[in-house]
């Protein structure tokens, strides 16, 4: 079996299906389909039962796994030694990032990188999981964390104050009221969510939510229309003219915003340009900025 082969069936066996690995691997599902048979067939051997919850490794298959596995540590490690040594401003940049930085932050500024940097792609994958740069899932991380992996090398760009909002219609029917007065929405239980649900639950404690978003961005969506209150960062939600602060700025200890990439990665000259480039411009941006402040305007101690 040639590389090729190992890391297709490496990326079926852990992602428990065709259609995921596919979209792992970027190749459409019947190619999947078709490339599986034939690796099954060249080796003689079935790789994977095939069930109603997903694909599950044969005892074949585990003995695959397992070398490929080894063989993929090996062959990242090169790949990063390479990158980690170019010096060209030009080629592809991958940045993983979470729902509120990815929507709401990084594309003005990710416009201005590449007006700088023209011969520089950048491809953005959102996701509320921390990619895995030890499996080069992406080159650079930008997300809020209260412990980065050790693996990794950057920069903490600033904490993440946070503090209820709501709609100014909403806020002017409900400004001599408590908060429990106003319709919440709320988190559906996620891990992803923690901070923020652990950030309602704070400001608002006994609350319930009349509404529940499974992502962060649903419920700045939310709260923008007028559908209650809720918790959100204060990075994301002052950009938005019609909602007004309804609580004290809170920061939580040791939560963070930060950026990161692998050690291995850290000479390539352009992964330098982009970490670079985001941490002046997110360290000055103003929507950072304004998150300095408290209700009343005035600047954090």
């Amino acid at each position: 079996m040639d590389w090729d082969d190992l890391r297709f069936v490496l990326a079926v066996g852990r992602e428990g299906g065709l259609a995921r690995a596919a979209r792992i691997l970027r190749i459409n599902h019947s190619t999947a389909h078709r490339k599986l048979a034939a690796v099954e067939r060249k080796l003689g051997a079935r790789l994977f039962e095939r069930q109603r919850s997903g694909y599950r490794l044969t005892k074949q298959g585990e003995e695959i796994c397992s070398a490929a596995k080894r063989m993929e540590v090996e062959a990242l490690a090169v790949e990063r030694q390479i990158l980690g040594t170019d010096q060209k401003l030009s080629g592809n940049i991958r940045v993983s990032t979470s729902q509120l930085v990815g929507l709401y932050l990084l594309p003005e500024l990710l416009r201005h990188f590449v007006c700088k940097f023209p011969e520089v792609k950048v491809e953005v994958s959102i996701s509320d999981q921390f990619a895995d740069l030890g499996r080069s899932e992406t080159d650079v991380v930008i997300r809020g964390t209260s412990a980065p992996p050790p693996t990794l090398v950057g920069r903490r760009i600033s904490s993440i104050p946070y503090c209820a909002y709501a709609h100014r219609s909403l806020a002017d029917l409900n400004s001599l009221r408590s908060l429990a007065h106003y319709e919440w929405v709320g988190f559906a239980s996620s891990d992803e969510h923690a901070p923020l649900t652990r950030w309602l639950h704070d400001i608002a404690p006994g609350v319930r939510c009349r509404y529940e978003f499974d992502s962060a961005a649903g419920v700045r969506e939310a709260v923008a229309r007028g559908l209650g209150a809720s918790v959100l960062p204060c990075f994301t939600a002052d950009q938005i003219p019609e909602l007004t602060r309804i609580s004290d700025v809170r920061i939580e200890p040791h939560f963070d915003l930060w950026i990161l990439s692998h050690a291995d990665l850290r000479r390539s000259a352009r992964v330098k340009a982009f970490m670079g480039f985001m941490y002046g411009a997110l360290t000055s941006s103003p929507y950072m900025e304004s998150s300095r402040l408290n209700s009343r305007g005035q600047a954090f101690d």
